[in-house]
């Protein structure tokens, strides 16, 4: 979907621009579920060594960076911290729980996870 981007920094993309293989993670850094699932990838983060992970949340940026150092995800080279808005989930999404995760592959979507997923399936998903 073409959600826009925003990050840290300042700077912005459209996902539609994005080559490659990607996973979205789409989060609330207040969700407990969420806050698991980031324990888990952050464990098994060398299984998404062919993947950037780009964690998208519509809350505030600085809610979303405590979020990338508490779960010890904010340095590393393969996983993006992003705001987008909540009108663009909702349009290409749907309403949907937290977490969710979105596999794509060259552009196209591979696998869907709503709500809290064991960590294998998302592997097994690579």
């Amino acid at each position: 979907p073409p959600l826009v981007l925003k990050f840290d920094k300042g700077e912005q993309l459209s996902t539609k621009t994005l080559k490659g293989k990607n996973v979205f993670v789409l989060f609330q850094p207040d969700c407990s579920h969420c806050q698991e699932e980031a324990v888990h990838i952050e464990q098994h983060l060398g299984e998404f060594k062919d993947y950037t992970l780009y964690f998208i949340s519509s809350s505030p940026m600085d809610q979303i960076m405590a979020f990338a150092r508490n779960f010890k995800l904010h340095d590393k080279e393969n996983v993006k911290f992003a705001w987008t808005a909540p009108e663009g989930v909702l349009t290409y999404y749907g309403p949907i729980q937290t977490p969710s995760i979105y596999i794509y592959a060259d552009g196209r979507l591979r696998q869907t996870f709503n709500g809290q997923t064991e960590i294998g399936n998302i592997i097994r998903a690579l």
